[in-house]
């Protein structure tokens, strides 16, 4: 008996003894098994980000909520490692796109400066940063986010595509369709031209004053993606621009169809509303625009423009000035505000957002013809005639830059540039009553008429 219990306790001591050796081999086991699946599991979640163009036109339509699970499988694992903090940042980075799939940029922002102090050089993250500037309007820096991705070795195929893409529209928004169209069409080159490609070589077409060209770029995107609203959209501006208005709702309200809470379809459809004088319905459109887009100055541009056209500048002031808060460098909008600044009286300050705007981008021709406009008004006409000349190059087709200059040319006395510049006014437009007016009265003997005119008014 005494023999049995010394056996029991030799063999309960030998599986001790074996367990505490193989402890340590079977927790490195579990943890080579971890970090396997940690890998894998990090890898899923790249991929997810990474996603095709084609199944994700836009950073938001990624499957952000997947990868953020797959992420955060990872950072349970991994801990404070390089692995757990590369997919921290990750993790925040795909937050991020869900909290720009529901237009709140202020939470965007929070969670990507969290992940690019993470890890600062995950071109992942990069790109996310660089998406939400973009939304901000913050173009400048978001170009420089986007130009270093172009240049890292490391970036994979279908980042450098969505990063070609976000560089196309900063050179749509900063009205440079020559480098839009060359960027586009190098990009076009040797690929399957998806939806997202498409649309965008329409507008950089459209930019140039290709119509045909872009018209057919439109239409290839919709055949590519019937789904996708974004090419009818396009379509029905082109419809706008070449006078078939009604042509054009019948468009947007097709992709309104598609997507209903799709605000750039909203807005167009209000601007297309404005153009038929349905004035309320416009607005209504409009304001459904800024409900879906917050933060962006489109709708409250737009909105101020109506309020121009109905003669009501001090609220145009108050909406473009919205705006300008969403996107400083909408110049669009700071054009708008410079006339709607003019038109309450407020010439000095006119002047100041002309003068920024022709500072921020030099080939916006109507800020030249404003700033040209506003120095007219206060009797600086020397001053002017740089601007207005400069505004007559920009604007080829605009009789109104030549007929300031005319105005400018004429309070100098400077009789014969202010009749070419009159004569160059009605060839643009040969109905111009004032242009011939003014030409007329510099026929002899046109001295004594001259000094007995009032002077007109020079026109934004």
């Amino acid at each position: 008996m005494v023999l049995d219990r010394f056996h029991v306790k030799k063999k309960l001591l030998w599986a001790v003894s074996f367990a505490a050796v193989c402890a340590p081999v079977v927790a490195l086991g579990l943890r080579i098994r971890e970090d396997s699946r940690a890998e894998r599991w990090l890898r899923e979640g790249v991929s997810k980000l990474d996603v095709s163009i084609d199944q994700a036109p836009t950073p938001e339509s990624i499957d952000w909520r997947g990868a953020e699970a797959l992420f955060d499988r990872v950072v349970r694992v991994s801990g404070d490692g390089d692995r757990g903090r590369r997919a921290r940042a990750l993790w925040h980075s795909s937050r991020a796109l869900g909290d720009l799939s529901r237009g709140e940029l202020v939470l965007a922002s929070a969670e990507v400066q969290t992940a690019r102090r993470e890890d600062p050089d995950e071109l992942r993250v990069t790109f996310v940063d660089a998406v939400v500037l973009q939304r901000r309007g913050e173009r400048r820096r978001a170009a420089q986010l986007f130009d270093g991705i172009t240049r890292a070795t490391s970036a994979s195929e279908t980042l450098r595509a969505r990063v070609g893409l976000h560089r196309l529209d900063l050179l749509l928004d900063e009205g440079d369709g020559h480098a839009a169209l060359t960027l586009a069409e190098s990009m076009v080159h040797g690929t399957t031209l998806h939806a997202a490609l498409g649309n965008r070589l329409g507008l950089a077409r459209s930019a140039v004053g290709d119509v045909a060209g872009a018209r057919s770029a439109f239409e290839s995107a919709h055949a590519t993606d019937p789904r996708d609203p974004s090419a009818l959209i396009n379509l029905a501006r082109i419809a706008r621009q070449t006078g078939d208005r009604e042509g054009a709702r019948r468009m947007l309200q097709q992709a309104l169809a598609l997507d209903e809470a799709n605000g750039e379809a909203w807005l167009a459809y209000g601007v297309v509303l404005t153009d038929l004088g349905a004035m309320v319905e416009a607005r209504h459109a409009v304001l459904e625009a800024g409900r879906r887009m917050p933060d962006q100055p489109g709708p409250w541009t737009t909105q101020g423009e109506i309020d121009l056209r109905e003669g009501r500048a001090v609220e145009a002031v108050a909406s473009f000035r919205e705006a300008l808060q969403r996107a400083p460098d909408d110049t669009g909008a700071r054009t708008n505000l410079g006339v709607a600044l003019a038109r309450t009286g407020d010439r000095p300050g006119a002047l100041q957002a002309f003068e920024q705007v022709t500072q921020r981008a030099p080939s916006v021709g109507q800020a030249w013809n404003g700033l040209g406009v506003m120095r007219l008004g206060m009797s600086d006409p020397e001053g002017a005639i740089g601007p207005l000349e400069h505004a007559s190059r920009l604007l080829p087709d605009d009789p109104n830059p030549p007929m300031n200059l005319g105005l400018a040319y004429e309070r100098l006395r400077r009789w014969n540039e202010a009749a070419r510049s009159f004569r160059e006014t009605l060839r643009r437009a040969p109905t111009n009553e004032l242009a011939a007016s003014h030409l007329a009265a510099m026929q002899p003997p046109a001295p004594r008429t001259r000094s007995a005119r009032a002077r007109p008014s020079a026109r934004l």
